[in-house]
């Protein structure tokens, strides 16, 4: 498995990556285990802040900003992963009408499930460490809960119990600190309770924790729809489709993802499917009919068919959140990961079955076409990792299977640009600039061309100030911003036109759309600012964007500014509210200590 996807670490960073392990940029330099911890729960990923999986990035900040390191830690966590779900999978045959499955077709189950290719993207793009420690603990949480359930059959309730209870409390809520998607383990074990382990002759305990534990779901469930659904549907706002478009659209995504599990065809595969068509006619009646038809005939036929039911219950029950009304991206393979058991434990098995009662002869055709077709998922895995070992390869490849995706040619013309091909990075740029005509992000790369080459002449004020005004709101817009304004500040981008992009940034401060982002932009005013130094207004800017988000960091800066601009005053009045209001947080911080300390010294002794 190693050797699979070895040559899948030498990939780059991509999309969002970047953007989420912005964070290792805030450690100092040799950073105590207190700091980083703290860190780890600053809450920018998430409902919950995903602090699991921020403190893993964390853990490996020597290794930023390489990727390989990255991509090599989450390959590791893919195989634990995969022998988690081996022992999970014993245990499951060991209680599912006391039939035990063979070793011979746990291993078929884990090794499909690890090297199958529409896993990839999930081990190889680096912030689906999310997706990957989610899993972990969540198959972590399913073990305890079967080795409890296992004691309580032999009467031995004390210990079930214990163990049951540790699946379900502290595994649960470290893989929902990982990623929110760790709440679905409660489905799969009801999954799990109502198909293979639905029979009637069970210890009246696990009867009791059966019905309480779907009562318990299902109140949740109810509460959940009434509380979040309205800021669900506010999250709207900020799309490009409707409630109505995603939650349709998803049954064509659905049924795609079922068809690249069972087709193994490597253009199916990868990460750039923004281009996905809005579901609509004969293929949105087909597929509803096909997903709604496998679920009620799971339901409806759940005793009799209990491995067909398990198979289709646990897969649509891993897509219960990234997959129904959700304000999410359409598609994405990562939202297969744990899925995937599902399908691959109910073949194995059936096939494990029927081989059994099969001659000879038929027995070894049949494996002999099985291990055709794992020979070949193996290759079309093999492929993949290639291609996700040159980032360049990868973008040319990306943009010839997906033409319409905007994604997949910005990503184009980010590679180019980091292979050193600036001219021909900005002339392709140039042909797909109007590809999504609400994004502001093709304008903020227009402007940071300017970077790089000087003789790039910038977009006219009229269209630039059209686009960040009817822009939609966009995180790697922000994010872009980010690095083209420091860059700037830093003395990184001597000839970029500051102008333009102060023009950019009041348009977007007055943009609707970009509310949830207003602390970030105001400060990139600020910065600005500072640099044409007017500390006045650096500061005052500064001081709205610490109003909208209480970053400790800008509170610093805004002591700084008005130092600079003579309010000695209203600088101390800040750095004691600051020292009040984020004593902690200072303290638990080198980084922010020193420079707390250097301003309480410049504020001995202020100078301009």
């Amino acid at each position: 498995m190693v050797a699979m996807y070895w040559g899948g670490l030498n990939g780059a960073f991509l999309l969002d990556d970047t953007p989420n392990l912005n964070v290792l940029n805030q450690l100092p330099a040799n950073p105590s285990l207190s700091e980083i911890l703290n860190l780890s729960t600053t809450g920018f990923a998430g409902i919950f802040g995903r602090s699991v999986s921020i403190f893993s990035f964390l853990l490996q900040h020597e290794s930023w900003p390489d990727p390989r390191n990255f991509k090599l830690a989450n390959l590791l966590i893919h195989l634990v992963n995969g022998a988690l779900l081996a022992l999970c999978c014993v245990l499951i045959g060991r209680q599912w009408r006391s039939r035990s499955i063979s070793l011979i077709a746990i291993a078929v189950i884990s090794f499909i499930w690890l090297a199958h290719p529409i896993q990839v993207s999930t081990v190889l793009y680096v912030v689906q460490r999310m997706t990957l420690l989610s899993a972990t603990f969540s198959l972590l949480a399913l073990l305890f809960y079967l080795l409890g359930r296992r004691f309580i059959t032999r009467g031995e309730n004390a210990w079930g119990v214990t163990l049951v209870l540790i699946g379900l409390v502290p595994m649960a809520l470290l893989s929902v600190l990982s990623k929110e998607n760790g709440v679905l383990v409660y489905l799969y074990v009801l999954v799990l309770e109502y198909t293979l382990f639905a029979s009637r002759t069970q210890p009246k305990l696990l009867l009791r924790f059966r019905q309480g534990l779907l009562a318990a779901t299902l109140l949740v469930g109810v509460l959940g729809l009434v509380f979040i659904l309205p800021s669900t549907l506010e999250g709207y706002d900020l799309k490009s489709f409707s409630f109505t478009e995603r939650v349709l659209t998803q049954f064509p995504v659905l049924t795609t993802y079922l068809a690249s599990i069972a087709i193994l065809l490597p253009n199916y595969y990868g990460i750039f499917h923004d281009d996905f068509a809005n579901a609509q006619g004969l293929s949105l009646v087909l597929s509803m009919l096909f997903i709604l038809g496998l679920i009620v005939a799971a339901f409806v036929k759940r005793e009799k068919w209990p491995l067909f039911a398990f198979a289709v219950l646990w897969f649509f029950a891993g897509h219960a959140l990234e997959s129904t009304f959700f304000p999410l991206e359409y598609y994405f393979e990562h939202r297969n990961y744990l899925p995937l058991l599902g399908p691959v434990f109910a073949l194995v098995v059936f096939m494990s079955e029927m081989l059994s009662r099969l001659d000879r002869t038929k027995r070894q055709v049949i494996m002999a076409i099985a291990s055709i077709g794992i020979a070949f998922m193996s290759i079309t895995t093999l492929r993949q990792t290639a291609l996700w070992g040159d980032a360049l390869y990868q973008a040319y490849a990306a943009v010839e299977h997906h033409p319409t995706s905007a994604r997949a040619q910005s990503n184009l013309v980010e590679k180019l640009t980091v292979a050193g091909q600036f001219q021909m990075a900005f002339d392709y740029h140039m042909t797909v600039v109007d590809s999504e005509p609400l994004s502001i992000s093709p304008y903020i790369r227009w402007l940071e061309f300017s970077c790089i080459l000087p003789s790039v002449e910038p977009p006219e004020d009229e269209i630039l100030g059209r686009q960040g005004r009817e822009a939609r709101h966009d995180y790697a817009a922000v994010f872009s911003l980010n690095n083209l304004v420091f860059g700037i500040t830093e003395g990184r981008c001597p000839s970029a036109p500051v102008e333009k992009i102060q023009l950019l940034l009041n348009e977007l401060a007055a943009n609707p759309n970009f509310a949830v982002s207003q602390a970030d932009i105001v400060f990139y005013q600020a910065l600005l600012q500072a640099l044409a130094e007017n500390f006045a207004a650096a500061g005052d800017f500064a001081a709205d964007s610490f109003r909208r988000r209480a970053d400790v960091r800008v509170g610093l800066y805004q002591v700084s500014w008005r130092l600079r601009a003579g309010e000695i005053e209203s600088a101390m009045s800040t750095l004691q509210s600051l020292e009040r209001d984020h004593g902690e947080e200072i303290a638990a911080s080198t980084d922010l200590s020193a420079r707390l300390q250097f301003l309480h010294n410049r504020l001995q002794t202020p100078t301009n």
